[in-house]
């Protein structure tokens, strides 16, 4: 039950995400802000980074050991300590952008693609602290766990 769960969860990610990075960037489909579509676009690509954490997890879900071997094992650990805060923290300026908009219409016109891609990318990189500082405390405390089938920190 669990492994077709992962599998539903990870093929409508990769297809969502998919349908949504190739609609709005090679045929504008988005009839929406430019700001509110380069958001999002930076929210899919999150996601599938997450859904590749959940592939991770699904092939250790099916072997029932660790077979990804150690740079693997601290991929998952440490992907999941940066994608997760971004996922959030893009939710929140995804909110905050709409809000924005709505609130003061007049200087909608000022939250540009570029700017919308500075506020991202300062997202990303606020997000990889987290991961940056386990790394700098303790970067050998990643070990698999038989409870979850997961490498965790």
């Amino acid at each position: 039950c669990l492994i077709s769960f992962n599998l539903f969860v990870i093929l409508s990610s990769f297809l969502g995400d998919s349908i949504i990075l190739v609609a709005s960037i090679r045929y504008d489909a988005f009839k929406l802000h430019k700001a509110i579509v380069t958001i999002m676009q930076h929210m899919a690509v999150c996601d599938l980074l997450n859904s590749f954490n959940t592939v991770l997890f699904l092939v250790t879900l099916i072997s029932e050991r660790n077979i990804l071997g150690s740079f693997l094992c601290n991929f998952q650990s440490y992907s999941r300590y940066y994608t997760y805060p971004a996922s959030f923290y893009f939710t929140a300026a995804l909110t905050s952008i709409k809000l924005l908009i709505v609130q003061y219409p007049m200087h909608a016109r000022l939250w540009t693609k570029t700017k919308a891609h500075i506020v991202c990318g300062i997202i990303w990189i606020c997000s990889l602290a987290i991961p940056i500082l386990f790394l700098v405390i303790d970067k050998d405390d990643v070990q698999f766990n038989y409870m979850q089938y997961s490498c965790t920190y």
